[in-house]
């Protein structure tokens, strides 16, 4: 067993050790020591990383687990010297920037579950500490599956209201009587060396992880948003720094927004929408002048059909239209003439896009066409669209025209 040096001072950063296992699997060379101020990947929080040296030589942590008998694993970066062997003594230091992230995601998420709990009733299951953005998963008393605006806005005034107070908060292991008289928000998932978080009067659950000293260090709470998963609720949150940077990126954003809309903050919905809603409109108007300009051309198309020994009329045109739907606009009403077989394609960003189609008392099958051109795509057998890379099925389609 590894004596956890986080459980007895969370803000250790350095400390020595000595090798009491080795390991070595896909990932790489594990030690495991007799005592650590790694914490162990578990309760959705990571394993923390840094480095561990000894004798001169120095390895990263990548990664840190703990095993069913109470050991601590550490995961050694590939590169460097030949890890050292049981009984060598080492020093570890934990990568202070990543722990301490991880106390105020985790702290601050202690703050939105009892938040939550005591003005919804929600029972979080567990925590979730990403990269990015943290999460917890939620039953609701009603079985809903997201929260409304106004319900993320009261959790998060009150948990900002409780980092402000600034409470102590104490983790440690009661005694079997004393646990079983704390009203906990929740039941332990394990039956011995049962820890408790403390936190004012108003927080005791069971929980394993590494916490801070005091609410106010957790700094901010932003609730990102809700949304189902697995049949329960999700809140993702943001906590200390990350909340900041946050705030920072989102003000950037805003700022820049307001200058580019010559609108206040609080104006920027409306004149978004607004603005939105007028360039939809200049879109709709746009796409109707370009289908009337490409009908435009229909009777120069027409009158250079070529007429096949059949009887058919053939029309292979390369046009330069700005968009797709000008150029179906422009199919459909050729093939309303009778006798007519219309090869058509448009050269966009480097695509070969291409449309084929035949009247109805035509007995050839445009999809099947489209598809013996080597282009990707099909259709029906009246009306096909394609696409290449390059010109040959194009070109390939114009050759076998004629002998459809």
């Amino acid at each position: 067993m590894t004596r956890k040096l986080y459980f007895e001072d969370a803000w250790l950063r350095h400390f020595t050790a000595k090798v009491t296992g080795t390991r070595q699997d896909e990932r790489g060379h594990w030690l495991r020591l007799n005592q650590s101020a790694f914490y162990p990947e578990g309760g959705g929080q990571p394993g923390d990383s840094g480095k561990i040296t000894s004798g001169g030589h120095e390895w990263q942590v990548t990664d840190t687990q703990g095993d069913p008998d109470g050991g601590v694993w550490h995961l050694l970066a590939p590169e460097g010297a030949e890890p050292p062997g049981p009984g060598a003594a080492v020093e570890g230091l934990i990568d202070w920037e990543r722990r301490f992230d991880h106390m105020q995601q985790h702290s601050g998420e202690h703050l939105i579950a009892s938040c939550l709990y005591q003005l919804t009733g929600g029972f979080t299951h567990g925590l979730h500490i990403g990269r990015e953005f943290s999460t917890i998963d939620v039953t609701m008393p009603d079985k809903s599956v997201k929260l409304e605006e106004q319900t993320m806005e009261q959790i998060e005034r009150m948990a900002n209201r409780l980092i402000a107070q600034d409470g102590a908060i104490v983790c440690r292991f009661p005694e079997e009587g004393e646990l079983a008289a704390l009203p906990l928000r929740k039941d332990p998932t394990v039956t011995e060396h049962v820890r408790v978080c403390f936190i004012g009067d108003y927080e005791l659950v069971a929980c394993g992880g590494t916490h801070l000293g005091r609410t106010g260090q957790i700094g901010l709470v932003k609730l990102l948003k809700s949304e189902p998963a697995r049949g329960k609720l999700r809140l993702s949150f943001l906590c200390g720094q990350r909340a900041v940077y946050h705030y920072a990126k989102v003000y950037k954003a805003v700022s820049r927004a307001s200058a580019l809309l010559s609108a206040g903050e609080g104006e920027l919905p409306r004149r978004l929408e607004e603005t939105l809603k007028q360039l939809e409109d200049t879109r709709r108007e746009l796409g109707a002048l370009r289908r009337q300009n490409s009908l435009a051309r229909l009777p120069g198309l027409l009158k250079d059909a070529q007429t096949l020994k059949n009887g058919r009329r053939l029309i292979t045109a390369q046009l330069e239209e700005h968009d797709l739907p000008a150029l179906e606009a422009m199919a459909g009403r050729l093939v309303e003439e009778s006798g007519l077989i219309v090869l058509l394609c448009v050269v966009k960003e480097g695509r070969w896009n291409l449309l084929f189609a035949r009247s109805q008392d035509v007995d050839a099958d445009m999809n099947a066409f489209i598809k013996s051109t080597g282009a990707r795509g099909g259709g029906r057998p009246d009306f096909a669209r394609g696409a290449a890379q390059d010109s040959l099925p194009w070109e390939a389609a114009r050759v076998m025209a004629p002998h459809l």
